[in-house]
């Protein structure tokens, strides 16, 4: 079983951006080198790193290991059209990435991914990607540990189906003060609901004057 850990950055009034359409990696100005070469270094101690389509298209991350020492995570990217900007660093820069698509994707678009000789593209689900398919699809390609970096979908949606085994969340000291930003979950208009889950927090500590909280499912630590 693949074990996932989120990672992600919350404003103090919980938003994941500094508001609509902006880019995480206005977040990352805030803290200081210490806490960017642990936050790498959670990176490079995952055999495999996810975001969504919409944080490629917002933020273009590289997802890859740079302020610490280690290899590069496998990128996995849940895109069920595989309509991914065609001049992302995803699929420009070399590094393995496994893109996962539906059946709604067009067989052209299949094509134009697989072309990149870095990336292979698997197909999980009919009208959009079925994660639990694709945890199964990883762990066959002997994936024992992911790091979910977002968006606020994604994240819901891995919540929704349980398969979440830890969480961590950087608490950036600043307040957005914009009420449309991304928060941390967002439901999928056709994802599934959002269950009551309890949470116990495992390490709290701060780097750069950020608070960092671990947190695992209160039943595993019980």
């Amino acid at each position: 079983m693949v074990k996932i850990t989120t990672l992600s950055e919350l404003t103090i009034d919980g938003k994941l951006s500094l508001g609509p359409g902006a880019s995480s990696k206005d977040l990352f100005g805030f803290y200081g080198d210490d806490l960017r070469a642990w936050f790498h270094g959670q990176r490079a101690a995952h055999d495999a790193i996810m975001v969504g389509a919409g944080t490629v298209r917002s933020d273009d991350p590289e997802l890859t290991v740079r302020h610490a020492a280690g290899a590069n995570p496998l990128r996995v990217i849940p895109c069920s059209l595989g309509d991914l900007p065609s001049d992302c660093g995803l699929l420009r820069d070399g590094v393995a990435t496994l893109i996962a698509v539906s059946r709604k994707a067009s067989p052209e678009i299949i094509a134009a991914l697989e072309a990149r000789a870095h990336v292979e593209v698997i197909v999980c689900g009919e009208d959009q990607v079925d994660l639990s398919a694709l945890m199964a699809a990883l762990e066959a390609r002997g994936v024992r540990s992911l790091i979910v970096e977002g968006g606020s979908r994604l994240l819901h949606a891995l919540h929704a189906l349980g398969l979440v085994s830890r969480i961590i969340i950087k608490q950036i000291p600043i307040i957005a003060g914009a009420e449309d930003a991304p928060t941390y979950l967002r439901a999928s208009p056709s994802g599934p609901a959002l269950s009551l889950s309890r949470w116990r927090l495992e390490e709290l500590f701060v780097l750069s004057g950020v608070a960092i909280s671990i947190y695992s499912p209160f039943e595993a630590a019980a």
